[in-house]
C-alpha cells in the first residue's frame, strides 16, 4: 500500500461506527433524553427489551470512542499530507478544524440536538500541540490525557451522587419528575409540531446538549489521542503489532463484563423515572465499558472478512455526508415536519429502522463513489481546508 492509498480497514471501521452510533441516536431523536438510549415504558414487550439490553450493553457509548479514535488516527494521517500541499500546515488544519466546527453547530441547532461534531472540533485544536511529538512523547502525553480523563470520570461519579439534579431549588423527587415531564413532552411536540413550531425546544435540546458535552472533552482528547499514537507508532500499518493484542484484551476483561453488568442494571431499570436516578456507580461502568470499543477496533481492523469490508467502507469514505443523511432521515421520518413515525415504532422497530437506513446508506456511498472521489460535504471540507495554499491536499 502507498503512502497516498486509502486503508479500506479504517473505512470500514469508520462505517461501523456510523451504524452504531444511529442505534443510538434513533432511540432519542424526538425526546431529548438524558440517557441516549432513550427509555422503555412499563409494558414494553420482550422484543423492545432485548433490544434495550443490546443497546445498553453493546452499543451505546462504544461507537462515538471509535470516531474519536478515528479523528487522531485521521488527523496524524492528513497532517503530512497537508506539510506537502500547503505552506502552513497548522493554519489549513485550523480551517479544516472551524469547518467542522460550524457543521456542528448548524447541524446541532437546525436539525439534530445530539451533534457530536461541534465537540470534535474544538477538541481537535488540542492535536496541534502534539503533532511534533514522536511515538514515545505522544504515548506519554497520551497517558497523562487518560489519567486526567479517568480522574474526571470520578468526580462526576461523585457529583451525581451528592447532587439531585440540574435544576436550582428543586430537590430529588421534584426534579426526575420534571425531567420526566419533558421527555414525554418533547417526544410529543416533535412528533406533532411541524418544524418552525417545534425548532426553539430542539435548539434547547442542544444548547444542554453542547453544554454536556463539554464535559466530556477530556475523555475525547484521550480517545484523539490514542487514534494519533495508534498512527505514530504504526500499529494502524501493521495489523499483527502486539498493541492490538493488548487492546482486545482491555476491551474484553474491561469492556465486556462492564457493559454486561450496565446493561442488566438499565434494563431493570429501563423506565424514565428509575433510569434518571443513576447511581455514580453504574455511571463508572457505562464509562469503563467503553474499553470495549478497543475490542470492536481489533475485530475489524484484524480479523473483518474482506467481503464486510468491501460492504462497509463506501459509507465510511463519507462519514461527515452520511452523518448529516442520518438525521435527515430521522428527521424526515420521525418527526411532525415528516411521515410523523415516532409515536407507531416500539424500541426495537426502531433499531430495526436504524439499520435499514444504514443498508440504505451504504448503498447510496458505493453507487455515489462510484462516481466521484468523495462525498458532497467531504469535497467541500477539502477545497475549504486548502483555502489560499497552492495545492489542494490530496482526498482524505
Amino acid at each position: 500500500m502507498t503512502a497516498t492509498a486509502r486503508d479500506p480497514r479504517l473505512d470500514a471501521l469508520r462505517g461501523f461506527a456510523l451504524a452504531g452510533i444511529l442505534l443510538v441516536n434513533i432511540q432519542s431523536f424526538l425526546s431529548g433524553a438524558s440517557n441516549p438510549m432513550g427509555y422503555l415504558p412499563a409494558a414494553a414487550g420482550w422484543a423492545d427489551r432485548a433490544a434495550y439490553f443490546v443497546t445498553a450493553a453493546f452499543v451505546v457509548g462504544k461507537f462515538m470512542p471509535l470516531f474519536g479514535m478515528l479523528f487522531g488516527a485521521g488527523f496524524a494521517l492528513l497532517y503530512d499530507k497537508l506539510a506537502a500541499a500547503s505552506d502552513e500546515p497548522r493554519a489549513a488544519y485550523r480551517r479544516r478544524l472551524l469547518f467542522l466546527l460550524v457543521f456542528g453547530l448548524l447541524h446541532g441547532g437546525l436539525l439534530y440536538f445530539g451533534d457530536i461534531t461541534h465537540t470534535y472540533a474544538i477538541a481537535g485544536f488540542m492535536l496541534l500541540r502534539y503533532v511534533g511529538h514522536d511515538a514515545a512523547n505522544l504515548g506519554r502525553a497520551t497517558a497523562r490525557w487518560w489519567l486526567a480523563a479517568v480522574v474526571w470520570t470520578l468526580v462526576l461519579s461523585m457529583l451525581a451522587e451528592v447532587t439531585p439534579g440540574p435544576t436550582a431549588g428543586v430537590a430529588g423527587d421534584d426534579w426526575t419528575a420534571e425531567l420526566t415531564e419533558s421527555v414525554a413532552f418533547n417526544a410529543a411536540a416533535s412528533v406533532a409540531l411541524g418544524y418552525a413550531a417545534q425548532w426553539p425546544l430542539r435548539f434547547e435540546m442542544f444548547l444542554w446538549q453542547a453544554q454536556a458535552n463539554l464535559l466530556g472533552l477530556p475523555m475525547v482528547i484521550a480517545l484523539m489521542l490514542t487514534g494519533m499514537l495508534a498512527e505514530r507508532a504504526g500499529w494502524l500499518r501493521d495489523p499483527a503489532a502486539p498493541a492490538w493484542d493488548n487492546a482486545r484484551r482491555i476491551g474484553l476483561a474491561i469492556g465486556l463484563p462492564c457493559g454486561l453488568v450496565y446493561g442488566a442494571w438499565s434494563l431493570i431499570n429501563s423506565e424514565v423515572t428509575d433510569n434518571l436516578m443513576m447511581p455514580g456507580a453504574m455511571m463508572l461502568l457505562q464509562t469503563a465499558s467503553l474499553t470495549l470499543s478497543f475490542a470492536y477496533a481489533v475485530m475489524i481492523l484484524r480479523h473483518a472478512p474482506s467481503w464486510l469490508v468491501g460492504v462497509l467502507a463506501p459509507a465510511g469514505r463519507m462519514p461527515l455526508t452520511n452523518y448529516l443523511l442520518q438525521s435527515l432521515a430521522m428527521g424526515l421520518l420521525l418527526t411532525g415536519w415528516g411521515l410523523a413515525l415516532g409515536d407507531a415504532l416500539s424500541y426495537w422497530q426502531l433499531s430495526a429502522l436504524a439499520l435499514a437506513i444504514f443498508t440504505v446508506q451504504v448503498l447510496l456511498s458505493r453507487w455515489w463513489l462510484a462516481r466521484r472521489a468523495q462525498g458532497p460535504l467531504e469535497a467541500l471540507w477539502r477545497a475549504w481546508t486548502a483555502g489560499s495554499g497552492r495545492r489542494a491536499p490530496p482526498p482524505q
